[in-house]
């Protein structure tokens, strides 16, 4: 039987290779944001100045996750492995999708709520933490948007309503066309942001809700499917034409580093919005880039250690903010303090994350040199079940490279 080109596993290796990059990007930026301060950038303290402007940027691999997200869980549908055509189709993914991203996020709420909780474990505030944690509606309250007992949350509450999202997402595109619905979606984002921007919080800063929220971020998800239609659009082109790389990713950086510009320099409310939109495009673009052809940059994608940073990165972004805290409190800890303690942090992490990857997030999963792509190719995969990774790969069936079927 002929594999269709857009599921070979290599492509999916750049995702999990960008997935990796964007990991640790977020890691990085909660580590050293306390000392990211505004360095000039002259000779002296260029080296200063460089990492503090990707340390204050690194937030935005959230984003790129977001991006991600979309490409990933559209992708089985776009390639018609599944259906989302009646109640029973919908019903299917929402179970599918909770048995893969509630066991872990629920864990992560208890221990946050026991280790972290702002205020007496039992009292109003608490419960009230609480119950917004437990159900998500976290998200549509300004104050609770970042929760204090773990912030990092707020995007895993993001991608929860998108999965609510996302049926409907579908049968849109299937009734007007992806073209119609990323047009609306990014024009439906970017108004949310602009109004959400324009309306002061105290203690907050504006109305995140609509500005980081799913009305404000829905459209990188939608951004991701595009990608994924394109690509698939690609792949089955019975004449393909060439896909001039470096080009492609001359663009990408080119749109990234404009908009960064507008992100923080522009005098306009609508010049940083537009920023934020751009910036995602241009992530969108380098996909893009690294799907089709990428000769430049799958070399690096694809390495094994990045790959694997990928796969567990739910499990890294979920726990890192609780081990950080214990280990090296941001308010407290001098940069010395940081530097010397990043070491046994990242080994803590990195082992906490694997333990939870293999049996919170894959326990029903026998196979776990897949897990950590350790089988050789050549080897006939274990059947197990794999199923929808938050921030991460979702279509595992199996011409995905090192990975069991679901």
């Amino acid at each position: 039987m002929t594999q269709h080109p857009a599921s070979t596993g290599a492509k999916i290796g750049v995702v999990n290779g960008l997935r990796g990059i964007a990991i640790l990007m977020v890691v990085l930026h909660h580590l050293f944001i306390p000392f990211a301060g505004s360095n000039p950038m002259h000779p002296g303290q260029l080296a200063a100045g460089i990492f503090s402007a990707f340390i204050a940027d690194a937030w935005l691999g959230v984003h790129i996750f977001f991006v991600l997200s979309g490409f990933v869980l559209y992708l089985p549908y776009r390639l018609g492995r599944r259906r989302i055509e009646a109640g029973a189709d919908v019903w299917s993914f929402y179970l599918h999708r909770a048995h893969r991203l509630l066991p872990l996020y629920y864990i992560v709420v208890l221990v946050s709520l026991a280790l972290h909780a702002q205020t007496t474990i039992g009292s109003r505030g608490w419960m009230l933490e609480a119950a917004g944690l437990l159900s998500t509606l976290f998200v549509f309250s300004p104050y609770g948007f970042m929760p204090p007992s773990n912030i990092v949350l707020w995007s895993v509450g993001v991608e929860i309503w998108f999965s609510l999202l996302f049926p409907l997402l579908i049968m849109a595109i299937r009734r007007w066309g992806i073209a119609t619905v990323v047009t609306a979606t990014v024009a439906a984002s970017a108004i949310f942001m602009f109004v959400g921007s324009s309306m002061p919080v105290p203690h907050v800063g504006t109305f995140r809700p609509f500005v980081n929220g799913i009305f404000g971020t829905c459209y990188e998800f939608v951004l991701g499917m595009l990608v994924c239609d394109l690509y698939v659009r690609q792949s089955e082109a019975a004449s393909r034409r060439p896909i001039h790389n470096s080009v492609t990713l001359m663009s990408a950086v080119l749109l990234g580093g404009l908009a960064l510009y507008l992100m923080h320099n522009s005098p306009w409310l609508g010049g940083r919005v537009f920023g934020n939109v751009l910036f995602s495009t241009a992530f969108a673009t380098l996909l893009f880039c690294s799907l089709s052809a990428g000769r430049l940059l799958r070399p690096v994608l694809e390495t094994w250690a990045l790959q694997v940073l990928g796969c567990m990165c739910y499990s890294i972004y979920a726990w890192h903010g609780i081990v950080m805290n214990d280990m090296i409190p941001p308010a407290t800890s001098t940069l010395a303090d940081t530097l010397r303690l990043a070491a046994p942090f990242t080994l803590l992490i990195l082992a906490l994350s694997a333990l939870s990857y293999r049996y919170i997030e894959f326990g029903h999963t026998r196979d776990w040199k897949a897990l950590f792509l350790l089988r050789r190719e050549d080897a006939p995969p274990k059947p197990a079940r794999v199923g929808i990774s938050l921030l991460a790969v979702e279509p595992n069936e199996r011409p995905v490279e090192n990975q069991p079927a679901p």
